[in-house]
């Protein structure tokens, strides 16, 4: 938030993100290691224990929810392309076209490395710690410390630390950019007060006037930082301290929210920015209400009772009522949303 000059690189932020790849991407495998070699004498060893406690023969018998899968894989690759903090590093900080050639490579490999170990930990947290309320974001590093390897759960801290602060730091400074970009700005260009005499006059601005507007911006992107840190906070404690993948997958959804503007703004000649706002307006609003309300009803008596009952008492309008029992709550959400936000676009 030190520059305001578009073709600005934030060098020193892309080495921390890279550096903090590696060191992720080795914690993690380390922590998988020991467990797989050292907890347990290989995958075989795992698999054998596994079926003798309930929990983890129940993953391994059963398929995996279709419906869930397939959902939950499309919003993975929506994101990988639409989330902020993907678009800033792909598009904004990117310096040459040449780049995506070895990324077309490197990035699904850096991918399949971070993933080799995650269904033996997982399966391995089962076996474990059996019917225990243990916090599954915190597997990885409750795994080490059950087996008193204080080293390796340091690792694990260190690694899974690094990887936090960088996607928070990405994801503000992105988001503070659009919010001061595409949203405070063309607003203040607008209000006749809010602009500078110069500009008003038809003048170019002088470098008082510019570095006036610089601080204003750079004063923005400060606060909108603040701000959006303290809403991700205030949810996370208002959402019952609700587990990170659910609010990924509940983030993804909202993300998801552009995809038809996006793909249709691409392709098709005649979309315009009106289906484009209406389209994102009523799939917002649809997130909104089936996914993102449920989630922090527990929390308050007004919400919770607003799912439960319905608006003004009208049960059948109720967010649980209108998804059907047979399919996930998740996956009717999101597909209704999306189907929403299509035909309006």
């Amino acid at each position: 938030t030190r520059h305001v000059d578009a073709t600005e690189h934030q060098d020193g932020l892309m080495l921390a993100i890279a550096a903090e790849s590696l060191v992720k991407l080795v914690a993690f495998i380390a922590v998988g290691v020991f467990v797989l070699f050292f907890m347990f004498d290989g995958w075989g060893d795992l698999i054998q224990k596994a079926r003798e406690i309930p929990a983890a023969f129940s993953v391994l018998s059963t398929s995996p929810d279709p419906w869930f899968w397939t959902v939950t894989t499309l919003l993975s690759t929506f994101a990988i392309f639409l989330l902020p903090r993907q678009f800033h590093v792909m598009v904004v900080e990117n310096r040459n076209s040449r780049d995506l050639r070895q990324v077309a490579w490197q990035f699904p490999i850096y991918l399949v490395a971070i993933n080799v170990f995650v269904l033996p930990i997982a399966l391995a947290g089962l076996v474990v710690f059996p019917g225990t309320d243990v916090d599954r974001d915190f597997m990885v590093l409750s795994l080490p410390l059950s087996a008193n390897a204080g080293g390796i759960a340091l690792v694990a801290f260190i690694g899974a630390l690094s990887a936090a602060t960088a996607m928070v730091i990405v994801e503000s400074v992105a988001c503070a950019i659009m919010i001061s970009n595409d949203l405070v700005m063309p607003f203040m260009l607008r209000r006749t007060n809010l602009r500078p005499k110069q500009i008003m006059e038809g003048q170019e601005p002088t470098s008082r006037a510019g570095s006036d507007m610089v601080e204003t911006v750079l004063l923005i992107r400060r606060v909108a930082v603040v701000v959006i840190l303290f809403l991700g906070f205030a949810y996370y404690r208002s959402s019952e301290k609700a587990a990170l993948a659910s609010i990924g997958l509940l983030s993804f959804a909202a993300v998801a929210q552009l995809v038809p503007a996006f793909f249709l703004g691409l392709f098709w000649s005649r979309a315009n920015a009106h289906g484009a706002l209406a389209g994102l307006t009523l799939g917002f609003l649809i997130w909104l209400y089936l996914l993102f309300l449920p989630t922090i009803a527990g929390t308050s008596e007004t919400f919770s009772g607003f799912v439960q009952n319905g608006p003004f008492g009208i049960t059948a309008l109720a967010p649980g009522n209108l998804l059907s029992p047979d399919i996930p709550a998740f996956v009717q959400g999101v597909a209704i949303s999306l189907i929403v936000n299509f035909v309006a676009t």
